[in-house]
């Protein structure tokens, strides 16, 4: 009865969409703006072949904001370009930078929606011109996990900047997309569902992560080195360091820093997983009660296979083949039968006109324009000239805006689902202090407030000024009390949300004293 009436609510609500336009679901601004910032400062491989030894990078993200936009609680997209891990100019393929013009299209088409939209960079480096495919695999799933870190790095600074630096990019720090494409695409999805380290030496092949040596097979992924999926280092370590047994092992220099901790202290997790191609390194990864996953895919793809199969990685000597991986068809039907995308089983048919029979969460492309692999790509705007003979780069701008009209629309009624961003019609349930023992000490504060339960674990705190704005936020709790600290708010009074599994309780507090 339940599952009926919220379809009738649905129904009524898709009639609403197609005769007004819907923020999140329709372009409801004019313009976006670009802000350029820094989210991290981590070692890179990529200066071995320059200097001959790592050396810290300042990782870039462009953030794209709806112009006129007075919401601060919005949801945010970390996009994640293409590119193979590897500098454009010898990566193989038609992009590889955060002002490729497709993710310059979606990151604005998303923000005119009312989306916070980063398209980050990412740690590259890998070796694909060494020999032996065992050693090659060993660079490359160093690069990915070191792409898990980084986004993850990324996550933790748009939260700290929510809990320090009062929210200056208007984001709800509980409602956050990964959306990986081509290359990125293997980054948000091991990012999304390779949770922990012990993952990498349980998957279906034991064999298929370990790298030979002469001293025996060791993982080629060890925490002590690498860090873990986080980007921290096992304790008591405070940066990863390669000593002479990894050294002798792998080549990297002794000495050299692989990973330092990045934005620490605040959750790394997020709510909404998208590829645009892609694979996930072993389909073990994927368990259920994860997170929604939306993909999009060309099913003949030569290079990400859509199925569980043989990666293979453009580069200027031709495809490398790498590692066996599973794409978006053979995720898709795991996730199908785990249910982790049963929300999106509520979006009305009058808000799907992209959907093709088959899964909720799937969109595959056939019939591309040349059998491309990327149809929403294309050359044109800021992109340096293709680099490589052998690539063959498309240059219709308006073939690939019709394939990224298509997979918004695709996107935007799942997301409104999965991000709870008011398609249920859902009402908060209030819940009374006094029911929970909550009490908020001191008032007024100076330094810090102390929040406290009787035994109702808090999940987060999301403070607003006076004029609605969202300022702060503490999300991952996940306890009775909580220390939150003042950081940049002024004097004054401000309502503080707490959010519990019942529900969500409001109190005052004050700061005063600066």
């Amino acid at each position: 009865m339940k599952k009926f009436t919220f379809l009738c609510m649905m129904v009524a609500f898709s009639v609403t969409v197609l005769t007004a336009q819907v923020r999140y679901m329709d372009q409801v601004f004019s313009q976006a703006s670009t802000t350029t910032t820094v989210y991290g400062n981590n070692y890179t491989v990529i200066t071995l072949s320059q200097i001959g030894h790592t050396a810290p990078l300042p990782q870039r993200v462009d953030i794209y904001q709806p112009v006129g936009d007075t919401a601060t609680n919005r949801p945010l997209i970390i996009y994640l370009h293409t590119g193979n891990f590897l500098p454009i100019s010898v990566n193989g393929s038609c992009g590889g930078t955060i002002t490729d013009s497709s993710n310059v299209e979606f990151a604005s088409r998303l923000a005119k929606m009312g989306y916070v939209v980063a398209v980050a960079t990412y740690r590259q480096g890998w070796r694909p011109d060494l020999p032996q495919e065992l050693l090659k695999r060993f660079t490359l799933i160093n690069a990915a996990y070191r792409g898990v870190q980084d986004v993850r790095s990324c996550i933790r600074f748009f939260r700290k900047t929510v809990a320090e630096q009062g929210n200056p990019f208007g984001i709800d720090p509980n409602k956050v997309v990964v959306w990986g494409q081509g290359t990125g695409g293997y980054v948000s999805l091991a990012a999304g569902y390779l949770n922990t380290y012990n993952e990498i030496l349980t998957t279906s092949d034991p064999n298929k992560f370990l790298l030979p040596t002469a001293a025996g097979n060791i993982p080629m992924v060890i925490p002590t080195y690498n860090g873990d999926v986080n980007g921290f280092p096992p304790a008591p370590l405070t940066v990863c360091t390669v000593d002479a047994a990894y050294a002798a092992a792998t080549g990297f220099p002794v000495g050299d820093t692989l990973c330092t901790p990045q934005n620490p202290g605040y959750p790394s997790n997020f709510n909404l997983c998208v590829n645009m191609g892609g694979a996930l390194g072993d389909s073990t990864w994927l368990d259920a009660g994860e997170m929604p996953l939306i993909s999009y895919h060309v099913p003949t793809d030569n290079f990400a296979p859509c199925e569980t199969d043989i990666l293979n990685v453009p580069t200027l000597n031709g495809p490398e083949p790498v590692v066996e991986v599973t794409g978006s068809c053979g995720l898709q039907s795991i996730i199908e039968q785990n249910g982790n995308n049963d929300i999106f089983d509520f979006v009305p048919a009058a808000l799907d006109p992209y959907k093709v029979n088959g899964f909720s969460g799937f969109r595959p492309f056939s019939g591309t324009p040349a059998n491309s692999s990327s149809p929403w790509e294309w050359r044109a705007g800021p992109n340096p000239p293709a680099p490589s003979p052998l690539s063959t780069c498309n240059n219709d701008a308006a073939s690939a805006r019709s394939y990224i009209d298509t997979i918004i629309g695709y996107f935007a009624p799942r997301a409104c689902l999965a991000l709870a961003l008011g398609c249920e019609f859902s009402k908060v349930n209030e819940i009374n202090s006094a029911e929970i023992g909550l009490s908020v000490s001191p008032v007024p504060a100076t330094d810090a407030v102390f929040f406290q339960t009787k035994e109702e674990p808090i999940r987060s705190i999301y403070v607003y000024d006076l004029g609605g704005r969202l300022v702060k936020a503490h999300t991952g709790i996940d306890n009775n009390s909580f220390r939150m600290e003042r950081n940049v708010l002024g004097n004054g009074l401000y309502i503080a949300e707490l959010r519990f599994d019942k529900g969500v309780a409001r109190r005052r507090i004050v700061f005063s004293g600066q």
